[in-house]
């Protein structure tokens, strides 16, 4: 008989949720543990949150986390919330540097054409 072990928070946290969110948009979670280190499984949850989602999300920085999935960024909130950080999600569209640009240019003609 082969023994389970137990499930991990991510794992718990992810079963809670629908199975399919069908969500394009990148959404930008947000956390602050207020000046203290997170609990010290917190960043193997949230490894472990993108494994089971399998959608590119990705850690930007140490309270920054990126994904497509409205699963992966709500598991996320929740444990980060749990183990006492603020929290804030943020819908989100990757612009390049070129695009930026363009755009700059754009505004500056319309003003000078005004």
């Amino acid at each position: 008989m082969i023994e389970m072990g137990r499930k991990s928070t991510a794992q718990k946290l992810l079963e809670e949720l629908p199975q399919q969110d069908g969500h394009d948009e990148t959404l930008l979670l947000l956390y602050d543990f207020h000046g203290g280190p997170p609990h010290p499984r917190f960043y193997a949850n949230l490894h472990r949150i993108t494994e089971l989602t399998c959608n590119g999300s990705s850690l930007v920085q140490y309270s920054a986390y990126k994904t497509k999935s409205l699963k992966a960024a709500l598991a996320a909130h929740t444990l980060a919330s749990q183990m006492g950080a603020e929290t804030v999600i943020f819908e989100a569209a990757e612009v390049s540097p070129d695009d930026l640009r363009r755009r700059l240019k754009e505004a500056q003609e319309e003003r000078n054409m005004t």
